[in-house]
């Protein structure tokens, strides 16, 4: 090495350390940021706004590329709608009402294409008509119970709308929470049955020529039990559903996970406990399941309605907590009423999440509420 080349690069080092140097404090910055989040994986409860993020909505689900939540909530006539809205709560948009072709009755459940171009819904068939329940018309139709309807898609921006399924229209038989694999490829539902049983099915999604829907598979692990779709797991493997396969008493409903390629089922909670809505969430050290449960909760005199909170464990079943204590006497989160825990979406930064709230299953109403996880 030549004396000049020796300078220069001695120079060069001199000039990598330094900027290495500057670089430092900036980069320590972003991990001490990112360590310092209260993701899921390392929260020991959880703090809830007061204030609803949406009074009287439900089935809040998050997308990422476009930044928006899509819910539903029932108009003035009582009718459930599909909604988008923005994190800050502005920008709420009606997505379903009055949109050609798309049946005008009960229209919910929405969930979106990981690419935001798409939202999958249930929508009540047009002819059927039910009677009135607890101010909700045609009450068999509502988005959470599933009785005559179908299974659609549509376009949030208005420039297509397709229906994937067409269901007999019996009084057994519909469709309920549809839900989007992580890479867009499958959709999954659960499907009503006749003589009141339920089936999990699984199709891969098609784009051309035109959205459908095609290759349906149908899972019953347990047999003809009751089922109902959850969420994909992050890397697509597998479904996790409620089912009461074991106990065989839907109020004693388990959380499972479903080996898509095998079909077989693995239960993942115990006890004899309520459980439902799982939900799979990506976190820094893995998949954890955020789900509902009736495991300790206080129980009000006089009253049937038996409350719900948030609890978590890993996606093997492993690491069970508790999220929430909405139903337990004297703490912060207790209202003195029985509440509700159901769906949620976490947000993108993993560091909170929307839930909905129900205060009478009943009515099927509630709000959605903003809840931060915290860590001691």
């Amino acid at each position: 090495m030549s004396r000049r080349q020796h300078v220069t690069h001695r120079f060069a080092s001199l000039a990598f350390c330094a900027l290495t140097a500057l670089s430092l404090p900036v980069l320590s910055t972003s991990a001490a940021i990112a360590a310092q989040r209260c993701t899921l994986d390392r929260a020991t409860g959880t703090t809830i706004d007061n204030r609803p993020f949406v009074a009287n909505g439900s089935g809040s689900r998050w997308n990422v590329p476009t930044n928006l939540i899509a819910f539903d909530q029932p108009d003035a006539s009582g009718y459930y709608r599909v909604f988008t809205i923005r994190p800050d709560g502005t920008g709420r948009r009606a997505v379903t009402a009055h949109r050609p072709g798309l049946p005008a009755k009960h229209q919910g459940s929405p969930y979106w294409h990981p690419s935001g171009r798409y939202l999958a819904l249930i929508a009540q068939k047009p002819e059927w008509h039910g009677p009135t329940l607890f101010g909700n018309p045609d009450y068999e139709a509502l988005p959470g119970f599933g009785r005559h309807d179908d299974l659609w898609l549509i376009a949030p921006d208005g420039s297509g709308t397709w229906q994937l399924t067409n269901e007999p229209n019996t009084s057994d038989e519909g469709v309920l929470l549809p839900v989007f694999s992580p890479d867009g490829t499958r959709i999954a539902w659960s499907s009503r049955q006749p003589g009141g049983t339920y089936a999990l099915k699984v199709a891969e999604f098609v784009e051309k020529p035109q959205p459908h829907l095609q290759n349906v598979r149908t899972y019953r692990p347990g047999g003809a039990v009751y089922y109902e779709t959850g969420s994909f797991s992050g890397d697509g493997k597998s479904l996790f559903y409620t089912s009461d396969q074991d106990t065989h008493n839907f109020w004693q409903s388990q959380i499972y996970r479903l080996d898509l390629a095998t079909g077989r089922g693995t239960r993942l909670t115990t006890g004899t406990y309520y459980n439902e809505h799982p939900i799979d969430v990506v976190t820094p050290s893995g998949d954890w399941i955020v789900y509902m449960s009736t495991k300790g909760v206080r129980r009000f005199p006089f009253r049937l309605l038996l409350g719900t909170d948030w609890w978590a464990m890993r996606g093997d079943g492993t690491g069970l907590k508790r999220l929430t204590t909405m139903d337990v006497k004297g703490s912060a989160e207790d209202t003195g009423a029985p509440q509700v825990a159901t769906t949620v979406a976490p947000s993108p930064t993993g560091d909170w999440m929307l839930g909905d709230v129900q205060y009478n299953i009943a009515k099927q109403t509630g709000d959605t509420k903003r809840i931060h996880f915290t860590c001691l």
